[in-house]
């Protein structure tokens, strides 16, 4: 089936964004942070709910109400400009899409706030979703609460007076994947900050940093993966004033294909990877240009 199986369709909210079809296994809701009211049952487009932690909530318990909705996944299309909210909780197995328009900016919804998800929110993805800071904090907190989370095609943004201090911080989140976003404004700390633990099925790949004031994606506690399913940090563009990457050097992570350009010197404090797992990446930095791993490994 196509994307208008619902009044009014679902394309006069700004879909299709994922292709010609959706998948219909699940329960699909709608939220427009303008028009919307929490009394609604949100699952319909003209009667849609008006606050993320409401349909979220409402997602979460579908998938978990009974054996006929466990593998079944869900579907929240959100609108409204900037939502203001603070994220307690990941829907489990829901696809959130951004929708419609929000200003002059490419991602169809917008989401302010710091936000460290405390449920199981498993399988959650975003779609088309900017993410904007309230403090200088951290926008985005991942535990292995929420194993699997993806974004996709969403946007970071650390701009204005309020710059966040990092992008998103995980630790222990097996299965999480970052594909195609970009990271805007002036990071006061790490744009990703990759910790202990887990990272089993790890995929930061085809983003695009750009203006990081202090370093990129940074592995800052021991990590670990069994049954050989390493984690991959390719395709990305990242511009930063110090370290572009920093896998940690713990066997865990492939870095392959990175277009890197950093302030610092060369060596550690614009690169630190192990070349063992490094292929095919180009680093500028203040004093030397080139591939790397190097041939004269210098």
């Amino acid at each position: 089936m196509g994307l208008t199986n619902f009044p009014n369709g679902i394309t006069s909210m700004g879909v299709p964004v994922l292709g010609n079809n959706k998948d219909i296994s699940g329960t699909t809701y709608f939220v427009d942070g303008n028009c919307g009211s929490d009394g609604n049952n949100g699952k319909d487009i003209a009667r849609p709910f008006k606050t993320l932690a409401v349909a979220f909530a409402a997602s979460h318990a579908d998938i978990a109400r009974g054996s006929d909705r466990w593998a079944r996944r869900n579907t929240i299309y959100i609108a409204g400009d900037s939502f203001e909210e603070d994220l307690v909780i990941l829907p489990q197995k829901t696809d959130v899409i951004g929708v419609g328009s929000f200003n002059g900016q490419d991602k169809g919804a917008n989401i302010l706030g710091n936000h460290a998800p405390v449920n199981a929110g498993m399988g959650c993805r975003f779609y088309n979703v900017g993410f904007e800071s309230v403090t200088t904090g951290t926008i985005m907190t991942l535990t292995g609460a929420c194993w699997g989370a993806q974004f996709n095609h969403c946007e970071y943004r650390a701009i204005g007076t309020l710059t966040a201090a990092n992008a998103i911080d995980t630790t222990a989140c097996p299965a999480l994947k970052i594909i195609d976003c970009d990271f805007i404004g002036g990071f006061s700390g790490d744009v990703i900050g990759i910790g202990a633990g887990a990272v089993d099925g790890l995929v930061i790949k085809g983003n695009r940093i750009l203006g990081g004031a202090n370093d990129g994606i940074i592995v800052t506690g021991t990590t670990t993966m069994t049954t050989g399913r390493m984690g991959l940090i390719a395709d990305n563009d990242i511009y930063v004033a110090g370290v572009t990457i920093n896998d940690g050097d713990d066997d865990t992570i492939v870095v392959s294909g990175n277009n890197l350009i950093s302030d610092a010197a060369t060596g550690t404090a614009s690169l630190n990877v192990d070349d063992r797992l490094c292929a095919n990446n180009w680093i500028t930095d203040a004093t030397k240009a080139g591939p790397w791993p190097r041939l004269d490994d210098t």
